[in-house]
């Protein structure tokens, strides 16, 4: 394959995740890319730990499925169906229980969550519930709700005079005063903090299913439910659409797909209903790579990015609709010449596991297997008979069963001279040989 600019290396499969058992609704790395952060809907939010085999290092059962996960240092904020925001404190679980910090519902809203959104500065947090977009804030390491952001006006009557219902699909920080939020039927808005007023920016032309923003906050990627990607580019006036890469999706799936900017904005990742994740260049909206995530109707419905340490940069990406099949898969890029540390680690980890599962499964056919012959010997010992369990006693030097008695061996008796039969007979022949030669001469 041949590899623009935006990927020097391509991505690489590390390994997968099979802890999930449905759909997994979201991801999230930490900020040093040692833990990944997952919620899905079998009730459950999971942390895996990157440097040890991808193995589980916390767990939490909830209620209900969870639809959101982000993290603020060593803090994980979830978001579920029941609209609550929860926080919780994973990485605290070694500390001793009289130190451990317990989880905590910061807000409970009308609507189910569906994403979380910090400022670049991690005190300012935007959440989208339903038609809302709430704001919250941290004063003095406590997080505090300030309010809810202005609904999006009306742009006229519909052709059938009717108004599709609001609904808030991604909201992101483009600065210190002001906001870019999107709306599945309403297009783009522009809010103001200052004077907490919005202003449309662009639409609504389309449905925005996701979307996504550049580190430098001057390019919009968006999931348009039906044909792609569709680019725009941000300025402090407006929004203007650049161009569209068309990936069709069937319809019958029509359903929301994950994007995401990676690799310093010079590409984006989107899911698919197809079985793999498609990587597009972030300037002209050429596909550069696709990741096989599983088989071809696979939906993949999470992803998740990280730049660690280096010129190292990993996806995670997660499917649904696969019942209790559910896999998180790991992708990793590495520019450097040879495997990382952390690759080794993982691979070492990876063999070391493996070795443990076989192991383990030997050991339990052969204590199957003891315990068989066991209970076979246990059944049919009574119908051995006495020879050959004396044989099989006495195989092992144990043998507890009296040898039958054993008779004298019969010596012939000897002749009236003394001499035994054997030898008279020998002599009678001596002496007619010796008389046979005399009469020869």
């Amino acid at each position: 394959m041949v590899l623009s600019e935006p990927l020097n290396a391509p991505y690489a499969r590390l390994g997968a995740i099979d802890a999930p058992t449905d759909t997994v609704n979201a991801l999230a790395f930490s900020v040093d890319g040692r833990l990944l952060a997952s919620a899905g809907d079998d009730r459950r939010v999971r942390v895996y730990d990157m440097d040890r085999g991808f193995s589980t290092f916390w767990e939490h059962e909830g209620l209900c499925v969870f639809t959101a996960v982000a993290w603020r240092d060593s803090v994980l904020f979830v978001g579920n169906m029941d609209s609550e925001i929860i926080t919780f404190h994973p990485t605290k679980k070694e500390q001793k229980w009289i130190y451990r910090r317990k989880s905590e519902v910061l807000y409970k809203t009308n609507t189910p969550i569906e994403c979380l959104e910090f400022d670049k500065h991690g005190n300012r947090l935007l959440v989208c519930s339903g038609a809302d977009v709430l704001l919250f804030k941290n004063s003095s390491r406590k997080w505090h709700y300030q309010d809810h952001l202005p609904r999006p006006g009306p742009f006229g009557e519909t052709e059938n005079y009717s108004r599709p219902p609001i609904l808030a699909t991604g909201a992101y920080f483009l600065g210190d005063d002001d906001c870019l939020l999107a709306y599945l039927h309403d297009g783009f808005w522009k809010f103001k903090f200052d004077a907490w007023e919005n202003c449309r920016s662009w639409g609504p032309e389309e449905k925005i299913a996701a979307m996504a923003k550049s580190p430098d906050s001057t390019a919009i990627v968006t999931t348009n439910i039906s044909n792609g990607l569709s680019w725009f580019r941000s300025t402090p006036e407006n929004v203007k659409k650049m161009g569209t890469s068309v990936d069709i999706q069937p319809r019958p799936q029509n359903i929301p797909l994950p994007v995401l900017f990676i690799n310093k904005g010079q590409a984006t990742i989107m899911g698919t209903t197809k079985g793999y994740v498609a990587i597009f260049e972030a300037k002209r909206g050429k596909r550069i790579q696709a990741l096989k995530h599983g088989e071809d109707e696979i939906w993949v419905t999470a992803l998740a990015y990280v730049k660690l340490a280096g010129r190292r940069r990993m996806i995670a990406s997660g499917e649904g609709n696969c019942g209790q099949h559910t896999r998180i898969v790991i992708w990793t890029q590495d520019e450097a010449n040879g495997p990382s540390k952390h690759q080794k680690i993982l691979k070492f980890w990876g063999v070391l596991t493996r070795f443990i599962k076989f192991t383990t499964a030997v050991g339990h056919m052969v204590l199957i297997l003891m315990g068989v012959i066991f209970a076979l010997s246990w059944l049919f010992s009574a119908q051995w008979r006495e020879r050959e369990s004396a044989n099989f006693l006495q195989y092992f030097g144990r043998s507890f069963i009296p040898p039958p008695p054993t008779t004298p061996p019969v010596v012939p008796s000897a002749t009236p001279t003394g001499q035994l039969p054997s030898l008279t007979k020998l002599k009678e022949l001596l002496i007619s040989l010796e008389d046979l030669l005399l009469t020869r001469i």
